[in-house]
């Protein structure tokens, strides 16, 4: 006999309905019998045909449509744990059914399934809707022209890292962005309201009687006054400041400075964060945890991030604009200014190294040699292979032991190029 898959919430409702049918089955027979049948009211012959039709057109469904447990599960007695994928196991269940078959069974064989798609590659910066853009975009201070002809697009979602040498229009730039100076000539373009763009400078000052929780909620009523106190402990934590959030940040080291001024800018949270210089005078381990922040913060928010410090923009930022006496040199990937770059390398040597670089300084396929230390060289050439294969015999032949021998191609080598 066939099992019906009647279990469940189908099954009580079944059995309630069943006993409330009884119920007034047994109150209309109770009523009928006390009067006469042809007296009966309209609605009530209207309800008996209805409580007649209704257990009939049940009992037919049950009967009529219900559907075994072994058709739906597939032949067996439930469904396969271990459903066979393509190769191996389809191989596998291939061979079941041949010998089933040869043995006289019929056997239904389980659908093996797709291999999945693969990931789409991720979408180019340059093809990702820009939440700002500038188009010629100049500025000029009397004699000074500080920004020239510049055409930023900085892609939603994205860590942009606007880096250039002292002087060459970065703070400029963040200052237009912001709205705090206005471009000499050309075009800016938000994708965004300007009030949703948050702003920190290079050296956040804050009055040292007011602890950090008071400024992180004067910020709130600043910039999002119809937020609430919850807001101001979401920042202090997300910057790792809930432990000193009634300290007055008179006493604050520089890092702690820094990251209180990234929750002064968070509580309203914004949808674009400009940061100006953030890791610029702090020590090794207020610049590591600035930065780790700015990597939390790259999740849910489009970052700027303007510095001379390139080894800050390699390790947390997507895009990079690198910007010299006002112009833009390059903007795009990291990775393709990298690879377009001349390959750079560390040399560690044991002895006196200055015979080895005066040698290195005229191969013709060597760029750049320098003698960082006693020892250790770097050198950028335009023929990689070349130079690993030329590199151990220069350094056996000057009667030198090779330590190591390490490609060194940085974001430092690439902003030399573009700008020397």
């Amino acid at each position: 006999m066939e099992n019906w898959q009647v279990e469940g919430p189908l099954l009580w409702a079944l059995i309630i309905g069943g006993v409330v049918l009884l119920v007034i089955y047994a109150a209309l027979l109770w009523d009928i019998s006390r009067s006469e049948v042809r007296h009966l009211p309209r609605w009530m012959w209207a309800l008996i045909v209805l409580l007649i039709t209704f257990p009939i057109g049940a009992l037919a469904y049950l009967v009529v449509g219900r559907v075994p447990a072994s058709e739906s599960a597939g032949v067996g007695a439930g469904p396969d744990p271990d459903p066979p994928v393509a190769g191996r196991d389809a191989a596998a269940a291939a061979a079941a059914t041949s010998a089933a078959a040869a043995s006289g069974q019929v056997v239904v064989a389980p659908p093996i399934p797709a291999e999945p798609a693969r990931a789409a590659p991720p979408p180019h910066p340059d093809e990702v809707p820009a939440v700002i853009a500038t188009h010629g975009l100049t500025k000029r201070y009397a004699e000074t022209l500080a920004l020239d002809d510049v055409d930023l697009h900085v892609p939603r979602g994205t860590t942009y890292g606007l880096i250039g040498p002292n002087g060459a229009g970065k703070t400029t730039m963040l200052s237009i962005l912001a709205g705090l100076r206005q471009p000499t000539a050309g075009e800016l373009s938000l994708g965004v309201d300007r009030r949703r763009i948050a702003v920190l400078v290079d050296t956040p000052l804050f009055e040292p009687w007011l602890t950090a929780r008071e400024v992180v909620d004067l910020a709130r009523h600043l910039v999002a006054p119809n937020g609430d106190g919850a807001s101001v402990e979401r920042a202090l934590v997300e910057v790792g400041l809930s432990d000193a959030a009634d300290r007055r940040c008179g006493g604050f080291s520089r890092g702690m400075l820094q990251r209180l001024g990234l929750a002064a800018c968070l509580v309203g949270e914004p949808e674009v964060l400009l940061l100006d210089e953030p890791s610029s005078a702090l020590d090794p381990a207020g610049r590591r945890e600035v930065l780790e922040l700015i990597g939390r913060l790259a999740r849910s928010t489009t970052v700027i991030l303007s510095t001379h410090i390139l080894a800050d923009v390699q390790q947390v930022c997507d895009v990079v604009g690198v910007i010299d006496h006002g112009r833009l040199r390059y903007q795009g990937p990291i990775a393709e200014l990298l690879a377009r770059t001349s390959a750079a390398y560390s040399l560690h040597v044991r002895g006196d190294a200055a015979g080895l670089v005066v040698a290195l300084q005229s191969a013709p396929w060597v760029r750049t040699v320098e003698e960082l230390a006693p020892g250790r060289v770097r050198l950028v050439t335009d023929d990689a292979p070349l130079a690993e294969q030329a590199l151990p015999r220069l350094v056996a032949d000057h009667g030198l032991a090779l330590v190591s021998c390490n490609p060194a191609t940085d974001l430092e080598t690439a902003f030399l190029e573009l700008t020397r």
